[in-house]
């Protein structure tokens, strides 16, 4: 609990010196509006984003959502302006260091500073409005991984962090028809399904659709961290349950081989506090001679899975970042820490795939990165 009270302080403090940097730039750029109904209004929301932050950590349920939603918006939008405002205050810097463009910027310079701050603004709501409608349109990957192995003849298909709850129902439907449409005969979910516990799932019209998903080898599921937070790990058995309910099977910590052409390992997630079994002990009894697959929320056990032979590792949990440039700063950091954060990698003879999710955290919205499904063919090696 401590350690999400200081995550979530760090998430206000970086907004706050954001919000307050683009507060005291148009201040300075319009000093004769500042009372005016966009000055308090923007205090206001970022007063509502703050308690928001705060009592996400309460877990309020489903009601909840819509304020959460509303305030990672005006998030998106403070952040945005923030950006391009520094980036234009590194310009007129610049300039400032090459005396002859400095003097004939320098009498232009109010005037351009207000001009370009509201063009800031005008683009910030731009890029938003494009992130809402961006988010409902995602990619169909095709990714054909080789085994030494005999290989089944079959269409997977891999969806992560659906975030249902922040996702509606009507999207959902609209997602599962192209699942379906790509006729898997397996899909395969590796967490962060939920925004939501599981008695709001049926209530908000989920479990309807998800029983819709046509795959004759079943749907499989692990837990993420947002279904950890939501209580699912709490009351595992219940929740196994509640995923039968909806014809999908949560794998934790265990496996399972199906027709005896594919081993499926699920890990539970390595949230704070989480205490998982071994992957050497969840693999003890599992056959050698047919491919396997590990199903792990978080992309960070990579040394592990090519201890034990894992064929293929399937991840979710980053978003690709979700919003632009947060898929450049994960790129950067997972260059210094030998990690994933998406995409495809090979590492001795197990394959890699960090999906970028087919939803979104905190709001329906995708700027700069696009939502997945991923069908997976094997393919065995020939000699």
């Amino acid at each position: 609990m401590i350690f999400k009270y200081i995550h979530v302080t760090f998430v206000v403090i970086v907004y706050l010196s954001a919000f307050l940097y683009v507060l005291y730039r148009l201040n300075k750029a319009f000093p004769k509006v500042k009372k005016i109904v966009f000055w308090r209004l923007s205090l206001l929301l970022s007063a509502f984003f703050v308690v928001v932050q705060y009592l996400r950590i309460g877990n309020f349920g489903k009601s909840f959502l819509i304020f959460q939603c509303v305030a990672y918006l005006w998030m998106t939008i403070v952040f945005y302006t923030f950006f391009f405002i520094l980036l234009g205050d590194f310009v007129v810097l610049l300039l400032r260091r090459i005396p002859s463009l400095w003097k004939k910027f320098h009498p232009f310079e109010t005037r351009t500073r207000k001009c370009y701050y509201l063009f800031s603004i005008c683009l910030s709501a731009a890029l938003l409005a494009y992130g809402l409608v961006h988010f409902s349109h995602p990619k169909i990957v095709h990714l054909e991984i080789e085994v030494d192995k005999p290989v089944p003849d079959w269409n997977i298909l891999l969806v992560s962090d659906l975030h249902l709850g922040t996702m509606t129902p009507t999207l959902l439907q609209k997602q599962v028809e192209t699942m379906n449409a790509l006729q898997p005969d397996l899909v395969l979910m590796v967490g962060d399904q939920f925004e939501l516990s599981p008695k709001d799932v049926e209530q908000a019209g989920y479990s309807e659709v998800l029983r819709s998903i046509q795959a004759p080898q079943g749907v499989f599921v692990v837990n993420g961290n947002h279904e950890v937070r939501h209580g699912y790990l709490r009351m595992q058995n219940y929740a196994a349950d509640f995923y039968k309910t909806m014809n999908m099977y949560l794998l934790s910590d265990t496996s399972i081989v199906l027709d005896n052409q594919l081993t499926l390992i699920g890990r539970m997630d390595t949230m704070r506090g989480v205490k998982r079994r071994s992957l050497e002990s969840i693999m003890a009894n599992t056959p050698k001679d047919i491919p396997n697959i590990l199903l792990d929320h978080q992309p960070l056990d990579l040394a592990a899975a090519q201890h034990c032979d894992i064929d293929l590792q399937l991840s979710g949990h980053m978003h690709n970042g979700q919003l632009f440039p947060m898929n450049m700063v994960q790129w950067a950091k997972c260059l210094f820490n030998r990690k994933l954060h998406y995409g495809y990698r090979k590492m001795g003879n197990t394959n890699y795939y960090v999906t970028a999710g087919l939803g979104g955290s905190g709001a329906p919205i995708r700027i700069g990165t696009t939502g997945e499904i991923v069908l997976i063919r094997f393919k065995q090696k020939t000699p």
